[in-house]
């Protein structure tokens, strides 16, 4: 992880990295959740998160490229676990 990525990830909170992505929702932009959903893929890391979701690693992070059209199905499985994350 680049210098840059490890003082982002280092500024927010699991909970506010987790809010994030939700709130993207909420504001409806593709380029934000994707955003977010790479924020989290950071945060939690591919690994975890792939074995975590049943994602491959790799799909993981083409869900965050600028022209990719994440499933639905794999959008539900990652609030799936985001769901199972205990946040104060």
């Amino acid at each position: 992880m680049a210098a840059q990525e490890r003082k982002f990830m280092n500024k927010y909170s699991d909970k506010e990295i987790i809010d994030g992505f939700f709130a993207s929702w909420i504001d409806g932009d593709p380029d934000d959740i994707k955003s977010s959903l790479y924020a989290l893929v950071k945060r939690f890391g591919g690994t975890h998160l792939s074995e975590s979701t049943g994602i491959p690693r790799t799909t993981l992070y083409d869900m965050c490229k600028d022209d990719s059209n994440p499933t639905l199905e794999n959008l539900c499985l990652i609030i799936d676990f985001l769901k199972s994350q205990k946040v104060a």
